[in-house]
């Protein structure tokens, strides 16, 4: 009998109910709140993150790493640090993947390219490096390791006048770095001991 009652009483006061909403806040006010919802779970993510790359709980940073990465498909940090991490346990492939999906979800980022340039010179395949820097390096705001890494590219190709030309442009970009101009006497050498 109280169940009875009871199913009564709530098809009577459901109607009401639903006449008497609560005033919905704004999408704007709603969108804010759910990006400060975002944030704190991404800061307690990474506070895990750290905890767990500490412990060397690699595969399951990487996860974590993952699920940042899709919350923040332009976020250069947290996609480099997953590249990095794959590479850590050798998953190959996969930080390769990670590199080459950055750079297409970000073509407007000038740095873009530079992770997988990155990868593929520290697998010694140099050949791959200057069609993803030269349009880098064209780049008002690239990183000046986009040059290192094409220079020292072409260098290790017995490239030694695109070796050059890379690290003149750099000096020319930076003229206090000693490194480029350190780097850029020794090719000429190079060049002229060959000559």
């Amino acid at each position: 009998m109280k169940t009875s009652v009871l199913l009564l009483g709530l098809a009577l006061v459901a109607p009401l109910a639903a006449q008497t909403k609560k005033p919905q806040p704004s999408p704007k006010k709603a969108q804010s709140r759910v990006d400060a919802i975002m944030d704190l779970a991404n800061d307690r993510m990474s506070t895990q993150i750290d905890v767990m790359f500490d412990d060397g709980d690699f595969l399951t940073v990487i996860q974590l790493l993952k699920v940042q990465a899709e919350m923040y498909p332009s976020d250069y940090e947290v996609w480099t640090n997953l590249g990095w991490m794959e590479e850590n346990v050798e998953q190959w492939d996969a930080a390769l993947a990670t590199y080459v999906r950055y750079k297409r979800q970000n073509p407007n980022d000038p740095d873009g390219a530079f992770p997988e340039a990155n990868f593929y010179f520290m697998k010694k395949l140099y050949a791959k490096v200057p069609p993803l820097m030269e349009p880098a390096i064209k780049e008002a705001k690239v990183h000046p390791n986009a040059y290192r890494i094409l220079a020292r590219s072409y260098e290790k190709q017995n490239m030694l006048t695109d070796a050059a030309r890379v690290y003149r442009a750099l000096s020319e970009r930076d003229p206090n770095d000693g490194a480029a101009k350190a780097n850029l006497k020794r090719v000429e050498g190079k060049i002229n001991g060959a000559q």
